[in-house]
């Protein structure tokens, strides 16, 4: 996979200055007048100091095209807000963000000028901040004085993080490339759901204020007691109303999500082979340093630290008086505790490894991921509870990245299907949603949020500390990868064991494609040399040369690298070409093959066994200008196959027609076949 990684880092690190743009732009954006709302300026340093960590870019024009974009930025909104003074408010859409503006000018009143520097560093506030300056009448020589020395250390602020990160990458990396390839698409997941959650919050919510008015006075003119509980709560002059709103909207999405998920995991559902699939594919990316990282994680997510957490917390909310949200909190964690075994028992699926007996040796849902989500849901609303909009998203994105990792690692791990973990994640933000519906609109129950948060803290520390200190060896054995091959006898496997191994291609997210007519037991260099006298070589590797040929119009067909196609979770262990014979045409075959999770027993000695697939992939240049590659045939001619070129290879003919072809490497011996075999994994499918 890093194969597809390195040509991205390559071109980067070879056009630096375009590098040097992209952060001068993003920079820029991030401080103009409320456009800075919608540019994910973060991701883009952090991921340019990721670069930079990581070799690939020289720090110092990168750090001074940020710094410049900072700056130019700053003083564009300066000049709007001088030129348009009060005029601005009523603009669409900046209308629809008075209460950002608003809050700038308040930011403005209380520092002054030097809220121009610290407002570059405060959510919300610091894409208005320099227009304010500018409607106020400031200095424009006071304010671009502030303003270049706080775009030099909002820089630092940026792009310092990432070179620390892509240091720790590139380390972590030298070490092992499948371990980092894990902890990065864990941020990418986490950054995303951040960054979503971010724009919902402040540019999307923003957009609908009047449909919040307009649903609320229809249920007003209704005289039933339910429409006007709505109307009376949701009142957008209510000071809570927002709150119970997006609860609302939550429980609203997350319940629906998880039914749908528990209809989608019935057998032969596309989301079950898209779980086998993910499975498979993390167990590629195993290494005994990822797995202490995860079976950390999921420690820290057992029964027994979620419970210590409950108790800590359920004691404060009662000693404090807090009866009502006291009593929802225990109901809500109770009432989860029983929801998840008898779900289980439900629907009887089974777990990718055994690890437990009773209703948790099951699988659906998950009960790390459904009990964390709530349990740490609970406690953000009740830290959160009336505080601004950004303190909240920062409370909530930091219970949000322990809760997901936890769920992440139960699918590193092989302890759940991926389906078992969004179904818990969306229930457990379901009965969040319900509780915060519920409880949210106290204010009579004072509860220190400082105080609660320190408890969760510590119980969380002593009791996960304790049970990572007495099993965390354990833990890592329960863990550990584990294999699952069958073996096949060669004769078995040619009469009619053939006819149970897969017949179709999966792809990641489940659906079948193309059909698998190879099979192929023995070394994939004898099969590569065989292939070879019929014309099939090795394609051309990734790069900037070779991925510059898409952009070609006349680029031949063999000289063009091969699009990544997965099997089950897998990548292909062999991949060749062979360019049409007929000159006139302009198209290739492409074969693949890819690991499987069966083994033929030959002559005393096992050989691994191969599925593949052979498309034709016909080479369109539209406008002449680009090359780009498209599968119009996904069954070869019995004549086109190259397994047949195996000896002793036997053609075999599917229920539906399709012929596929077995071939067995004469005079394989254990070494050679052992040579050629994947990484050994666990659960391999």
């Amino acid at each position: 996979m890093t194969d597809f990684i390195d040509p991205i880092l390559t071109f980067i690190a070879d056009n630096p200055s375009l590098a040097g743009l992209i952060c001068f732009l993003a920079a820029m954006g991030e401080a103009l007048f409320i456009i800075g709302l919608f540019v994910p300026t973060t991701v883009v340093l952090v991921g340019a100091g990721t670069l930079v960590g990581l070799g690939k870019l020289d720090p110092v024009p990168l750090f001074f095209w940020t710094t410049l974009g900072a700056t130019v930025g700053d003083a564009i909104s300066y000049w709007i807000g001088y030129t348009f003074k009060d005029k601005i408010k009523s603009l669409w859409p900046i209308s629809k963000y008075a209460h950002i503006i608003e809050s700038g000018e308040e930011f403005f009143k209380h520092h002054g000028g030097k809220s121009v520097f610290i407002g570059r560093f405060v959510p919300g506030v610091k894409s208005v901040v320099p227009g304010i300056a500018g409607m106020a009448g400031m200095n424009f020589s006071r304010f671009s004085i502030v303003n270049v020395t706080s775009a030099f250390a909002w820089t630092i602020v940026h792009i310092g993080p990432g070179i620390i990160a892509g240091s720790a990458l590139g380390a972590i990396g030298q070490i092992s490339g499948r371990l980092a390839l894990v902890l990065g698409a864990l941020l990418l997941v986490i950054f995303l759901i951040v960054l979503l959650g971010r724009w919902l919050i402040l540019i999307i919510l923003p957009l609908f204020p009047n449909t919040h008015a307009a649903i609320v006075g229809w249920f007003d003119r209704r005289d039933d007691r339910v429409s006007q509980w709505i109307a009376r709560n949701f009142d957008p002059a209510h000071p809570r109303s927002a709150g119970m709103l997006a609860s609302a909207l939550l429980l609203l999405i997350s319940v629906p999500a998880f039914f749908w998920l528990m209809g989608e995991v019935a057998p032969g559902e596309p989301m079950v082979r898209a779980d086998i699939a993910i499975l498979n594919l993390f167990d590629s990316l195993r290494t005994p340093i990822g797995d202490k990282i995860m079976v950390f994680m999921t420690s820290l997510g057992d029964g027994l630290v979620v419970a210590g957490v409950t108790i800590g917390v359920a004691a404060y909310l009662f000693a404090r008086k807090a009866w009502r949200r006291g009593i929802g909190f225990v109901i809500a964690m109770a009432g989860t505790a029983m929801f998840v075994p008898l779900f289980k028992l439900l629907l009887h699926r089974s777990r990718p490894m055994e690890l437990y007996a009773g209703a948790d040796a099951y699988s659906f849902p998950s009960g790390h991921a459904t009990l964390n989500t709530v349990l740490f849901g609970i406690c953000a609303v009740l830290i959160a509870h009336d505080l601004s909009r950004w303190a909240k998203a920062s409370i909530f994105t930091v219970f949000a990245t322990y809760v997901i990792t936890i769920g992440f690692s139960r699918i590193y791990l092989g302890a759940h299907w991926m389906s078992d973990v969004l179904a818990g994640l969306f229930f457990g933000t379901a009965m969040v949603a319900a509780f915060a519906f519920v409880f949210g609109p106290i204010h009579n129950e004072k509860i220190g949020r400082t105080t609660l948060a320190a408890i969760v803290l510590v119980t969380l520390s002593v009791f996960g500390g304790w049970h990572l200190s007495t099993s965390f060896d354990k833990a890592l054995l329960t863990y550990q990868p584990r294999t699952n091959t069958e073996i096949l006898t060669a004769t078995g496997w040619r009469e009619s064991g053939w006819q149970g191994l897969p017949a179709h291609r999966v792809e990641l997210n489940g659906d079948r494609e193309e059909p698998l007519v190879i099979q192929y037991s023995g070394s994939l260099n004898r099969f590569a040399e065989f292939a070879e006298k019929d014309g099939w070589r090795r394609p051309p590797k990734w790069s900037l040369t070779s991925a510059g040929g898409f952009v070609e119009g006349k680029t031949p067909p063999d000289s063009l690298p091969i699009l990544p196609r997965s099997q089950n979770g897998r990548q292909p262990e062999l991949v060749l070409i062979r360019k049409d014979p007929d000159e006139d045409k302009s198209g290739r075959w492409v074969l693949r093959l890819w690991p499987s999770r069966y083994e033929i027993l030959q002559g005393g000695s096992l050989h691994a066994l191969y599925l593949g697939s052979v498309v034709h992939e016909d080479i369109l240049r539209p406008m002449g200008e680009f090359s780009g590659p498209k599968t119009d045939r996904d069954v070869p001619g019995v004549a086109d196959n190259p397994a047949l070129l195996v000896p002793g290879a036997v053609t075999r003919t599917r229920l539906g027609g399709t012929k596929i072809v077995l071939g067995l490497a004469p005079g394989t011996g254990p070494e050679a076949s052992r040579t050629d075999k994947p990484e050994a994994s666990s659960q391999a499918r």
